[in-house]
């Protein structure tokens, strides 16, 4: 008994941080022992994978759109802080016309391709305009040492203090018509916004959000299309008839087209026949075993809408095991993550580092004159999310309004709207004539 207590306690032990430790458990397990190099060379296979997934896979579609949807909605808007109503109004319609048209692409590139540059460029008359740029177009391959500390790093240069200096553009996106490679122009970083989220400290370019799911994603794919193509073949055969002797010739009762020394023969609906000594009928039974594939693909689901940071009712549209409940806590969840990639990626890194460029532009063409500070003060409005229960959710914000705990400036923001057009229209909707007056 000691010598079989000994041997399992041998085989169960654990020491250290098993995480770092060896054996074969660990073979073949992938590792990421430099994550900033090795998202450089993935980056590329990803995004093309990515964007195939995208127009040829519902569930790559889907991902893309429902992210969009999360970070763009109906739009962002602008709130300037300046002192006059009227130049508040102008720079905030101004603001949100350049930007609007060019929303979403913006976030459909950032989660498809896990990148988005923008070139901020002046036209003659001074006014500005923006340009997306391709992810590939900025130079992945371009990598160098300039000398003092400067380095360029998959198309983006940085200086000696590490701090981004210029990105290196393609004359031409590759594979567009007459692209000219190796040809670069250099553009400084304050006439580019690139968004990306960062994974690791040090991370130059982005990767494509669908990454974690790519591989399972094409297995799913893969294994959905073989069960289709299964029942369509099993629905294509009613039975099988075989002959117990072996005997040329088809069997007795039974018509059709003589191949070699078999028939080919078809059932009609109510029709009867007789069959001969030693002949067997067995009929087709297609479906078996469906329900558990249908569940297996199921399970796949739950792990890809995981990878990508949906429920999976969002990424599969299937609301037939949801609840309110579970629906609402899980609803909660994708918000929170929605609301800080909103403030992380499309209002730090484009929409206030392109108010601020925007709001430079303008003084110096002399369209604005004044404080700058005026001008640059801004706050931006996140596009608002729909009620679930819009009875209860309307009678909480009041509670908490009238608690002190919420200010009406916060919950108006919350639905996505300036509590500045808010009021202007509860006015003027104050001083209509009564509606229900006859006329």
């Amino acid at each position: 008994m000691n010598a079989i207590t000994r041997t399992l306690g041998r085989v169960f032990r654990r020491s250290g941080i098993e995480a770092g430790g060896g054996g074969r458990r660990w073979d073949g397990a992938s590792v990421l022992t430099n994550p900033q190099q090795q998202t450089l060379a993935a980056r590329g296979a990803a995004k093309a994978r990515a964007s195939a997934a995208y127009v040829n896979t519902p569930y790559g579609q889907r991902i893309v759109e429902a992210w969009t949807a999360a970070l763009v909605g109906k739009g962002w808007q602008a709130r300037p802080r300046h002192p006059d109503e009227t130049v508040r109004r102008q720079l905030s319609d101004d603001f949100e016309h350049m930007v609007g048209q060019h929303l979403t692409a913006i976030a459909r590139s950032l989660i498809r391709d896990g990148e988005a540059f923008v070139r901020i460029l002046v036209n003659e008359d001074g006014t500005t305009r923006l340009r997306v740029i391709p992810a590939d177009q900025v130079d992945p391959s371009l990598s160098r040492d300039l000398g003092g500390g400067a380095r360029i790093v998959s198309g983006v240069e940085f200086d000696a203090s590490e701090t981004v200096a210029a990105y290196h553009i393609l004359r031409e996106a590759p594979g567009a018509p007459f692209a000219t490679f190796g040809e670069t122009v250099r553009v400084p970083a304050t006439d580019m916004l690139h968004i990306f989220d960062t994974l690791f400290p040090g991370q130059v370019r982005g990767l494509s959000w669908l990454t974690p799911v790519l591989l399972k994603m094409r297995d799913r794919d893969e294994a959905s299309d073989a069960m289709l193509m299964r029942e369509k073949t099993a629905a294509l055969l009613t039975g099988f008839i075989r002959d117990l002797d072996g005997g040329p010739g088809g069997p007795a009762g039974f018509d059709g087209e003589l191949s070699g020394a078999a028939v080919n023969v078809s059932l009609e609906p109510g029709a009867m026949r007789v069959l001969p000594s030693n002949t067997e009928v067995t009929f087709s039974q297609p479906g078996q075993g469906l329900a558990q594939a249908v569940e297996f693909l199921r399970a796949q689901d739950r792990e890809i809408a995981a990878g990508v940071g949906l429920t999976f009712e969002a990424l599969t549209g299937d609301l037939g095991e949801a609840n309110y409940s579970s629906a609402r806590v899980g609803l909660l969840e994708f918000r929170r993550r929605a609301e800080m990639l909103q403030r992380n990626l499309i209002e730090a890194q484009f929409l206030r580092p392109l108010w601020r460029r925007w709001i430079d532009i303008q003084a110096l063409s002399g369209a604005i004159t004044g404080g700058s500070a005026d001008f640059k003060a801004v706050r931006f409005v996140a596009p608002g999310w729909q009620w679930v229960d819009p009875q209860n959710e309307v009678q909480a914000d009041v509670s908490a309004i009238e608690a002190g705990l919420k200010s009406r400036e916060e919950v108006v923001a919350g639905r996505g709207r300036d509590i500045d057009e808010l009021d202007a229209e509860i006015a003027r909707d104050a001083r209509r004539p009564d509606q229900g007056t006859a006329t």
